[in-house]
């Protein structure tokens, strides 16, 4: 029997559904835990919906400007009265030399105290965990930065992820309830002028809000990449000449493919490498290896034969690629450990096979053995998620288990992303079930993915 209460927004997902109320723990609910439950998170939803052609009036284009003026305001004032405690509001003098201490930041003069706060913990600190090149020359800082003078939409969403983030490092639930209202305003704002900004605004915006789903939100159910395929459709940025415009598509591509991965499918998008990763030219090598993995994501979709034949091209092509040992660097070994993930996830597709087939194993260890010669400080761990899922995954020797677990701890202590505890525990559910499988009938036939997607009812946060 249901008991009353009085209604809230902030419960779980699950909760609410369910309707009944909830405990709010973190991550997971005490009332999702106790019946074993999936709990699927808290924040906000979002369904893309195509927007409508019909010609809009000049009054009705009045309107809209008048209203982003007026969220303009909003977002910009001081959000009350829910505000961080103190020891998450720094004085002023500490906040001026917080900013002081990356000088590539650049914030609106015009943003409250709190929003400035916020932003700046986004370009000093989140923004080099989610890139791979560091500053200078990082791309989400150099891109990002100067559309936030532009959109309210893309300001209020870095400052949801960046509240998110302060929330974990700080233990206060306070800056999480921060972050679910400038999220709001975030998709507030862009829904108003998502027809009347440039598109790269609109483009921006919604890649964050993807990123943030796939950092801080278990599985918030939105499909952001189909909202992001319908801007590039409408505003036609695939054709734009400009750097921003291949930061941005190849931030889409990049996700998509991983998503093609965990979800199953193919990719959204057919990029076919035009977009180097981050827009860096000194990603080319690894922005070929990740289209591999996106045509092996389509070789599900093709008929037998043809499946066949393409395994065979893509497996040439991938063993053409050069290992040279000792003298790679951190971008090298990083193509590497792609290159054999990829080897893995394509016998995976091709020929439903695992561990503990002798070659499954072989590249599971050649991943991981590249892996660990990257440290766990340089920035091209933010892509590594993937191909130590892949590789951890198939492993059976206890060692390589234990170089996985240490590994993703290693990493969450240097970003505390909640993404990697939900990798952490993904992998070892995979674990239990293949041991299970293989101790019951001597092999396990165990698809790493479709135990996520079955037993958590969600995708495998693997960027």
């Amino acid at each position: 029997m249901k008991m009353p209460f009085s209604r809230t927004r902030t419960g779980c997902f699950t909760c609410r559904e369910d309707g009944y109320k909830c405990d709010e723990q973190k991550p997971f609910c005490g009332r999702c835990t106790r019946l074993g439950k999936t709990c699927k998170g808290y924040g906000v939803r979002l369904k893309w919906q195509t927007p409508q052609s019909t010609p809009k009036s000049k009054a009705s284009k009045s309107k809209r400007q008048q209203r982003t003026r007026s969220n303009d305001k909003t977002v910009t004032a001081p959000l009350t009265p829910i505000t961080p405690s103190t020891p998450s509001t720094p004085s002023s003098e500490s906040r001026s030399s917080f900013i002081s201490l990356d000088p590539s930041c650049i914030v609106p003069n015009d943003v409250s105290p709190i929003n400035r706060y916020l932003l700046n913990h986004w370009s000093s600190t989140l923004s080099t965990m989610v890139s791979m090149v560091s500053a200078p020359r990082n791309p989400f800082l150099i891109h990002l930065t100067p559309m936030i003078s532009h959109s309210t939409a893309l300001r209020s969403v870095l400052c949801s992820i960046a509240a998110s983030h302060l929330a974990i490092l700080r233990h206060e639930d306070s800056l999480q309830t921060l972050a679910t209202r400038y999220r709001l305003v975030g998709v507030s704002s862009l829904r108003q002028t998502i027809q009347t900004d440039n598109p790269e605004l609109s483009l921006a915006t919604i890649l964050m809000l993807q990123v943030s789903d796939r950092l801080f939100t278990m599985d918030s159910g939105v499909d952001h990449l189909s909202g992001a395929k319908a801007i590039i459709n409408q505003g036609g940025i695939v054709m734009r000449n400009s750097s921003s415009a291949s930061f941005l598509l190849s931030l889409c591509s990049y996700h998509d493919i991983l998503a093609s991965v965990s979800r199953g499918t193919s990719p959204v998008f057919e990029f076919d490498g035009r977009f180097p990763m981050e827009g860096m030219e000194s990603m080319n090598e690894l922005t070929s290896v990740l289209q591999l993995v996106g045509q092996i994501s389509r070789m599900r979709d093709q008929e037998h034969d043809d499946i066949d034949a393409r395994g065979r091209e893509i497996e040439e092509i991938l063993s053409a690629l050069d290992e040279s040992g000792d003298a790679l660097g951190d971008v090298g070994h990083t193509v590497q450990a792609y290159k054999h993930a990829a080897f893995i996830y394509l016998y995976r597709v091709w020929h439903n096979q695992g561990a503990p087939h002798p070659r499954a194993l072989r590249h599971a260890k050649s991943c991981l053995d590249h892996l660990n010669l990257v440290p766990v400080t340089s920035p091209l761990v933010s892509a590594q998620v993937w191909p130590l899922w892949t590789a951890g995954c198939e492993s059976i020797d206890k060692n390589q288990r234990q170089f996985v677990r240490d590994r993703v701890e290693a990493m969450y202590e240097a970003r505390h992303l909640p993404s990697l505890r939900r990798i952490e525990q993904d992998i070892e559910e995979v674990w239990k079930i293949k041991d299970e499988q293989r101790n019951l009938i001597g092999v396990d036939n165990v698809d790493c993915i479709k135990v996520i997607l079955r037993n958590r009812q969600r995708e495998a946060d693997l960027t």
